[in-house]
């Protein structure tokens, strides 16, 4: 089934006219509760599929919402993903590219909204998109000169997360603690908010503040390795950091891997922190503390903020509160 069922066909099973059918899946107008579980319950049993060309030939929409990463391996943005689907909208994920070029793929691709997690374009470069009248939702991780209306934040508090570590770890005794970005972090010590953070928290507990503590080099894996062997055993006991902040779980991991191929155990001779509290953070071993925020209510207010972005209505931007999950790596 499905291939050839139509709206008139899950209308008929639902018991409901073809136009309620058409309210619910594009949620254009307001349906009743019972009707509206009619009509998904018949969907489901029709396999009906609605044709997503036609729909944005009618609606002027193509119902679909780009994510730009810097690296592909955010698992929780599956939450998002599906919440998206669940409004008929279908996700793209794209790997970040330097240069205009990009840009301007983006703009021809015809998305309804971009979801911007990646800090490597320009403000001049977010505002293109959004002149072009495609909306962004943004992991804002820096600040910028000036940003169109249209664009709006939603991310995790990452200023809170990275001043409840360096205090956290600070407590146990760390004085030389060492913060690495996650791959292909556009760094900004001034803009940057895992900078300032860092930065700020280092000063507040009374440590001093190394800039050469700020991994710089997270263009790839091998650079930051070769940061951290620099680091770690080309320098005196007693001038190595003790500590690492990493910009995520999977980039922890890699780190956490290197550091044992060296000779070193954690966290008795390092300790190690990751963000985002993803399932990873339970399969290492030792356990990865990490940076947590609630998933859910992130992908509620993404999917939230972008839906009106779309429909034209204002938006603010939100930040979403965050914890530390210390677990057996400090």
């Amino acid at each position: 089934m499905g291939k050839n069922v139509t709206r008139n066909d899950v209308a008929k099973l639902a018991g409901v006219s073809p136009a309620v059918v058409s309210y619910v899946i594009n949620q254009t107008k307001y349906v009743s509760e019972e009707k509206t579980l009619a009509v998904r319950k018949a969907i489901e049993e029709l396999q009906y599929r609605p044709n997503l060309h036609a729909r944005s030939l009618k609606t002027n929409k193509s119902m679909q919402v780009a994510f730009v990463c810097d690296n592909l391996h955010n698992d929780w943005l599956e939450i998002a993903e599906k919440k998206f689907f669940d409004k008929g909208y279908f996700v793209s994920h794209c790997y970040s590219r330097d240069g205009d070029d990009f840009i301007q793929m983006l703009i021809e691709g015809r998305f309804d909204g971009v979801f911007m997690l990646s800090n490597r374009y320009t403000a001049t470069q977010l505002n293109e998109i959004a002149g072009a009248g495609i909306p962004i939702v943004l992991y804002k991780t820096r600040d910028y000169s000036f940003l169109e209306p249209n664009i709006v934040t939603v991310a995790p508090d990452i200023y809170s997360g990275i001043v409840k570590t360096v205090s956290y770890l600070a407590f146990r005794g760390h004085k030389r603690i060492l913060l690495v970005p996650p791959l292909r972090y556009n760094m900004n010590l001034k803009k940057g908010f895992r900078e300032r953070a860092y930065k700020d928290a280092v000063e507040t507990c009374g440590l001093e503040y190394q800039e050469e503590f700020v991994c710089k080099s997270t263009d790839s894996l091998e650079s930051i390795k070769s940061a951290l062997f620099h680091l770690l055993l080309e320098k005196n006991v007693e001038e190595r950091p003790t500590a690492i902040m990493a910009g995520d779980d999977y980039l922890a991991g890699h780190i956490m891997q290197y550091l044992k191929k060296l000779g070193l155990r954690i966290p008795e001779d390092i300790a190690i922190v990751g963000m985002d509290d993803t399932y990873l953070a339970d399969m290492l071993s030792p356990q990865l503390s990490s940076v947590d925020f609630s998933k859910e209510a992130f992908s509620e207010a993404l999917v939230d903020t972008m839906l009106k972005l779309i429909e034209g209505k204002k938006a603010e931007d939100r930040l979403i509160e965050v914890s530390l999950n210390v677990r057996e790596s400090v």
